[in-house]
């Protein structure tokens, strides 16, 4: 008996990219308290994510394997859930560079990101590379300065909104636990702003479900770097 796999041209696609991930083999998944489970694969689960994502369907079974994955396959679930989070990206907010991902998500969900023809191998905008302002730290750092008050800059990824709030996440985007946070609270809208931009703020830096992060209430405390 075998396991139903996903089709063998997605399925191949993926286990290119995921073949050096030395993913290992583990309990199944979705099977409630079954006291004898099937094995399965790491690099099957993380091709049928990829399927399920690339043909929408993404209300089923796919946040089991995304927990299976978290569980039992840390550099199958970092590629993964690197793919899932530029898939994510609004489109005007898209790196179109495929060098540009380079410090965000590993190489092989760029190349996923390759394959789906979402990034190119063009030469990044020279405005991508984040220029340090003096007595600054990089938005990477700031997690390890919570709680004192810092000058943090970073490259713009994406960006969101909750009604009047809005939340400008550098360095990596939204939903990346890794990324750093400029949180505007109540401030309406504000002007439209390029992937790549190096952005800066001074502010007490503070954790949010991991997320380093600095709030304020006032448009004009950003800094833009062009």
């Amino acid at each position: 008996m075998r396991r139903l796999r996903v089709g063998a041209a997605v399925a191949a696609a993926v286990l290119v990219v995921l073949a050096l991930t030395g993913c290992t083999r583990g309990s199944g998944y979705g099977y409630g308290d079954r006291a004898t489970q099937p094995e399965v694969s790491c690099d099957d689960v993380a091709a049928s994510v990829v399927q399920r994502e690339r043909t929408g369907d993404t209300a089923g079974e796919i946040n089991d394997e995304l927990q299976y994955l978290s569980d039992n396959c840390g550099d199958a679930y970092d590629i993964v859930a690197g793919y899932l989070s530029a898939r994510a990206t609004p489109a005007e907010f898209r790196l179109e560079s495929c060098a540009e991902w380079d410090q965000r998500i590993r190489p092989e969900a760029i190349e996923l990101l390759r394959q789906d023809q979402l990034c190119s191998d063009a030469a990044a905008p020279a405005g991508g590379a984040t220029a340090a302002q003096p007595g600054s730290i990089p938005w990477d750092q700031a997690v390890n300065h919570t709680g004192s008050t810092q000058y943090v800059c970073g490259p713009l990824v994406n960006s969101g909104t909750d009604q009047d709030d809005v939340f400008l996440n550098l360095g990596r985007g939204y939903p990346d636990a890794g990324r750093f946070t400029i949180v505007l609270w109540d401030v309406g809208g504000i002007e439209p702003l390029s992937p790549g931009t190096t952005l800066c703020a001074t502010g007490p830096v503070t954790l949010y479900e991991g997320v380093a992060e600095i709030e304020l209430y006032d448009v004009g405390q950003v800094e833009v770097w062009e």
